[in-house]
């Protein structure tokens, strides 16, 4: 009886170790699938996307290049995707971070990729909302470029563009392979010193000319420098010749002044008041009368002018005036000889 309680109290102790190993497995393996690690803190977010792409319940979470958590959920509310995070790390976002769903590798998966942004950036207020980046379809963008290609391709097989013309058109090749012969008979001549850029190339005399000219450009900027020549003072004379030109100005200024205020005798001439141009007319068209009567051989200086006789006889009388001049030289010592003497008596 006592061996047959102990028997069945064995049994019992092996059942139940049994039993002990499988739940202890059995968490041990769910853990392991759920991605959760027992005994350790979990941080929750929850990331608002416009299209997650394909992401799932479970796939990773990577900062950095680290994996930090999973995909605690994926839902739908209100025309959003909501995705729900279970980190081992606490999240700390700063302005401009950057949240992405990419693809886990070339065969497939997702993962949740996040970028924290620029350290130096505030932090993001706790209540805020915390926003996803709409995910890049590779595949179709892919499709999209090999579309693009194949119209691309099509186009240049239909000769179409510049492309498609160097591919199809003869005459456009013929002309670039003349172009070509024609460069390599120009870089012929320029080797062998013709023409103008040939002789430039080949030709040590203009290399001197040149070096002359720089050489003489360079004494005539010193020269200018020091002042020296007319266009050297003007460059180094401290403002002088500009002041002078100054008080040049202000004197034309000054002149014009008095001229448009009618001051002077110029600025008479050109005020309104048109009296002294009155009077010169009048002057004017008198000495223009005067000079007509002369002409005409009016009055005594028209008749000198005009009368011939008149000035024959005034030619005569100049004469008999010499004369009688002449003989009053020859009487004079007679006549005061004899005075001379018949005053003593």
């Amino acid at each position: 009886m006592t061996n047959k309680y102990k028997k069945e109290v064995s049994v019992e102790i092996l059942v139940g170790f049994f039993m002990l190993v499988a739940i202890t497995a059995l968490i041990y393996f769910t853990a392991v699938l759920s991605h959760e690690k027992l005994f350790s803190s979990n941080y929750r977010y929850e990331v608002v996307f416009p299209d997650v792409g394909g992401l799932h319940h479970g796939d990773n979470v990577v900062l950095r290049g680290m994996t930090i958590g999973r995909v605690g959920g994926v839902r739908l509310k209100d025309h959003k995707v909501l995705v729900d995070l279970v980190l081992t790390v606490p999240l700390e976002l700063h302005k401009g971070y950057q949240i992405d769903v990419i693809d886990s590798s070339m065969l497939g998966g997702k993962n949740l990729r996040i970028n924290e942004g620029n350290m130096s950036n505030p932090l993001i207020d706790k209540d805020e909302v915390i926003l996803g980046n709409k995910p890049l379809n590779m595949i179709a963008e892919l499709g999209e470029a090999v579309s693009g290609l194949k119209k691309m391709v099509g186009s240049i097989t239909k000769g179409e563009g510049s492309l498609g013309k160097l591919m199809s058109n003869p005459d456009l090749y013929d002309n670039i392979n003349k172009t070509a012969e024609n460069l390599k008979i120009i870089t012929a001549k320029i080797n062998a010193g013709e023409g103008t850029l040939g002789r430039l190339m080949v030709d040590d005399q203009v290399y001197t000319d040149l070096s002359k000219i720089s050489k003489n450009l360079s004494l005539l900027t010193d020269r200018l420098q020091k002042g020296e020549g007319s266009i050297g003072k003007l460059l180094t004379d401290d403002g002088q010749l500009y002041v002078d030109a100054r008080k040049t100005l202000s004197n034309l200024q000054l002149v014009s002044a008095n001229l448009a205020e009618g001051k002077g005798t110029l600025g008479k001439l050109m005020a309104s008041d048109d009296t002294v141009y009155t009077d010169l007319a009048a002057t004017l068209s008198s000495i223009r009368k005067i000079t007509d009567s002369i002409d005409k051989g009016e009055g005594t200086l028209g008749k000198l002018v005009r009368d011939a006789k008149l000035y024959d006889e005034t030619t005569l009388l100049v004469e008999d005036v010499r004369a009688a001049v002449d003989d009053l030289r020859e009487a004079s010592p007679i006549t005061s000889f004899g005075s001379v003497i018949f005053g003593a008596f």
